[in-house]
C-alpha cells in the first residue's frame, strides 16, 4: 500500500513538472502598427506589447507631422501548443497631418530580466482616388510675401502670412507653426501675430482669410528661404470613412460622428536676398545704425562751477535695429572727464537713448564739443551723418580753484624763553639732604600751589589755543588738511547705511563724496581739481590702488552701471576706501 502511494506521489509531481514546463514561455516585446499604409486623412494604432512579462506604457519619441497619443492597455491570455501565453498591450493613436514615410522610434521598452530599443514605420499617402483628401489643398491653403524682397543686414522686414479657409470648413480656433523658417541667421525667434481676419473670393469660392505678420531681422547676409508650415485643428466628420484600426473593437465607442484633426497647410516658398552694408564711404562715427532714423542731443546744466557734472542726453528714433545700435558719445578733449556711455530705459520701441555724463575741470571749458551720428539709410542705400553741438558752457571758477601757499606764522606771536640763574636770591642755603614728607602739611602745600597755577594753567591753554585758531585762520591750507579725515568718515558712515539698504547707487555716491572731499581737503583742492592722476601724482606709494578705486567708483556713478552689485561686492569697496585714507593719514605730506 505504501509503496503505491509513492507511485502516485510521483506520478503527480511529474505532471506537475510537465504542466510547468508547458507554461514556461521567454519574455519579449514586440511593436507593431496597424495599418502601416494610411491615408492622409486616416489613423493607425501603435502596438507595444509586453509578452509573458509585465510592462508599463512607455515614451514614444515625438515625429514631426505625426501626433501619437496613449489610448490605454488590455491584458490577453492564450494557449499556444498546450502553452498558456499572457500579454500586455498598450495602444497608441497616430494621426498624420502630411504626407510622407515616418519612422518611430527608438522606442525603448523594459521589462524584468530585459530591454528593447525597437522601431517601426508608417508611410501616408494622398491617393487619387480619395477625393476628400485631394481636396483639403483647395479647401485650405497659406501663402507668404514680405514688404522687401532686398533688405540689408539688420533691416526689419516684416513677413505676412495668409491661411486661407474654404467658407463652412470648422476650426477649433488654434493655429500652430510646425517649421520652414531658417534655423540659424536670423535675430531672435520669429514672434507671429493674427493682425486681421475678413472674407474673400477666389475662383468664385469663399475664404476665410486669416492674416499673420512677423518682423524678421538678419545677423547676416545671404539668402534666406521662408516656407511656413501652418498646423490647422479641423473638424472633420468621420461617419463615411472606413473605420481606424481595421475590426480593432478598441475603436468601437470611442469616437463619434465628428473629431478634431490637425492638417499642416501647403505654402508657397519666399526667398529673400539680404545685402551687406557697404564698407565704401562709411564714415569714423557709425556705429551699425541701419534704416530711416533720427539723432537728437541735449546738454544740461549749461551754467555750472568747475568740477560739477554735465549730463548729455542723446535719442535716436525711427525705423531700423534701434537695439544694436553703438551710442555716439562725446570726445574727450583736453580739460573735460568724460564717462562710459549708458543705456537709458524707455518704454517707447521706437526710440533707443543714452546718457553720457561729463566734467569741465576748469573755467577754460567754453562748450562741448560736436557730437556725430552716422547711419545707413535703407531707403537711399547711403550713409548719412546727423551732427549736434558744439553745445555752449558757462563754466565758473570753483570756490577753491587751486592750492594756496599761505604765509608763515608772525614771528611776534613766538614767545622767546630765557633761562634765569644768577638773577635768584635765595632765602635759605639749600640743605645737604634733601628728605621727602608725605604728611598732611605737605599734601596741603602741594594743594595749594596747584591752585595757584591753575591760572596759569588755563591763560597757557587759552593762549595755545587762540594762537592755533590765528594760525589755522592764516592757514587756510593747513586748516583744510586738518578737516580732511572728519569730513570723509561723515560720507563713509553714508556708505556704510547705502550697504545696509542695498542701495548701490547711493553707496557709490557716498564713495566718491569721501574720496574726493578728503583729498581736496588734504592738498588744498578744489573738488573739480581731484582725480585719480592728481592724487596719484603726489602719493605714487599708492598709485596703483587710487586709479583702481578712482576708475571702479567713477564708473559706477556716471558710467556702466553694474545691476548685480551685491552688498559684499560693496563690503570690499569700502574696506578698500578705509585701508587707503589710514594708510595717507599716516604719510607726513
Amino acid at each position: 500500500m505504501k509503496a503505491k502511494i509513492v507511485q502516485w506521489k510521483y506520478a503527480w509531481l511529474g505532471l506537475l513538472s510537465l504542466l510547468l514546463a508547458g507554461t514556461a514561455f521567454a519574455a519579449d516585446v514586440k511593436v507593431t502598427i496597424e495599418p502601416n499604409l494610411i491615408s492622409l486623412l486616416d489613423r493607425a494604432v501603435l502596438k507595444v506589447e509586453f509578452i509573458d512579462t509585465k510592462g508599463e506604457s512607455v515614451d514614444i519619441p515625438s515625429v514631426e507631422g505625426l501626433k501619437i497619443e496613449h489610448m490605454g492597455s488590455d491584458r490577453q491570455y492564450r494557449m499556444i501548443q498546450g502553452k498558456t501565453t499572457s500579454s500586455i498591450t498598450h495602444k497608441y493613436l497616430i494621426t498624420p497631418s502630411k504626407v510622407g514615410t515616418f519612422s518611430i522610434g527608438p522606442i525603448i521598452a523594459k521589462y524584468k530580466g530585459g530591454e528593447k530599443k525597437l522601431t517601426a514605420q508608417l508611410k501616408v499617402i494622398k491617393p487619387e482616388d480619395d477625393e476628400e483628401a485631394q481636396q483639403i489643398s483647395e479647401m485650405m491653403f497659406s501663402s507668404v510675401e514680405t514688404d522687401r524682397t532686398s533688405p540689408y543686414v539688420h533691416e526689419p522686414f516684416t513677413l505676412k502670412l495668409k491661411v486661407y479657409v474654404r467658407d463652412g470648413i470648422q476650426l477649433d480656433g488654434r493655429f500652430g507653426l510646425q517649421g520652414g523658417i531658417p534655423e540659424s541667421g536670423l535675430d531672435g525667434e520669429p514672434s507671429w501675430d493674427i493682425v486681421n481676419q475678413n472674407r474673400e473670393e477666389r475662383d468664385r469660392k469663399i475664404y476665410t482669410v486669416y492674416t499673420l505678420t512677423s518682423t524678421i531681422k538678419t545677423l547676416t547676409a545671404g539668402t534666406f528661404s521662408f516656407r511656413p508650415e501652418i498646423q490647422l485643428n479641423v473638424v472633420v466628420p468621420r461617419q463615411q470613412r472606413r473605420p481606424f484600426g481595421m475590426d480593432d473593437p478598441f475603436f468601437g465607442d470611442l469616437f463619434g460622428r465628428q473629431e478634431t484633426r490637425p492638417v499642416i497647410l501647403d505654402c508657397n516658398r519666399l526667398d529673400i536676398q539680404v545685402q551687406p552694408i557697404p564698407e565704401d564711404g562709411r564714415p569714423d562715427s557709425f556705429t551699425g545704425g541701419v534704416g530711416i532714423l533720427d539723432f537728437q542731443v541735449s546738454a544740461g546744466p549749461t551754467r555750472l562751477k568747475a568740477g560739477e557734472p554735465v549730463t548729455v542726453k542723446m535719442r535716436i528714433t525711427g525705423e531700423g535695429n534701434l537695439e544694436k545700435i553703438m551710442p555716439p558719445e562725446v570726445k574727450s578733449i583736453e580739460g573735460l572727464k568724460c564717462y562710459d556711455v549708458r543705456t537709458v530705459s524707455t518704454d517707447n520701441p521706437q526710440e533707443v537713448c543714452f546718457e553720457q555724463v561729463v566734467i569741465p575741470g576748469s573755467d577754460d571749458i567754453k562748450e562741448l564739443p560736436e557730437i556725430a551720428f552716422s547711419y545707413f539709410n535703407t531707403q537711399t542705400a547711403d550713409f548719412r551723418t546727423i551732427r549736434r553741438g558744439p553745445f555752449p558752457l558757462n563754466v565758473e571758477p570753483s570756490a577753491r580753484a587751486s592750492a594756496q601757499v599761505m604765509a608763515p606764522v608772525d614771528t611776534a606771536l613766538v614767545r622767546e624763553t630765557r633761562v634765569l640763574g644768577h638773577d635768584i636770591a635765595y632765602l635759605k642755603p639749600a640743605p645737604e639732604q634733601w628728605t621727602q614728607n608725605d604728611g598732611p602739611a605737605n599734601r596741603t602745600e602741594e594743594a595749594i600751589r596747584m591752585v595757584y597755577l591753575l591760572p596759569a594753567l588755563i591763560t597757557a591753554l587759552a593762549g595755545w589755543i587762540s594762537l592755533r585758531r590765528q594760525r589755522l585762520a592764516n592757514n587756510e591750507a593747513l586748516a583744510r588738511r586738518q578737516k580732511a579725515p572728519g569730513i570723509a568718515r561723515k560720507h563713509l558712515q553714508d556708505a556704510e547705511k547705502a550697504i545696509r539698504k542695498n542701495d548701490p547707487a547711493a553707496f557709490y555716491e557716498a564713495l566718491w563724496n569721501a574720496l574726493c572731499a578728503y583729498f581736496a581737503h588734504r592738498f588744498n583742492l578744489s573738488a573739480g581739481a581731484i582725480s585719480g592722476a592728481t592724487v596719484a601724482e603726489r602719493i605714487p606709494e599708492e598709485k596703483e590702488v587710487i586709479e583702481q578705486l578712482f576708475s571702479a567708483i567713477e564708473q559706477r556713478r556716471y558710467g556702466i552701471r553694474d545691476n548685480t552689485e551685491s552688498p559684499a561686492d560693496m563690503t570690499e569697496n569700502l574696506r578698500r576706501l578705509t585701508t587707503l585714507l589710514k594708510t595717507c593719514e599716516r604719510m607726513k605730506r
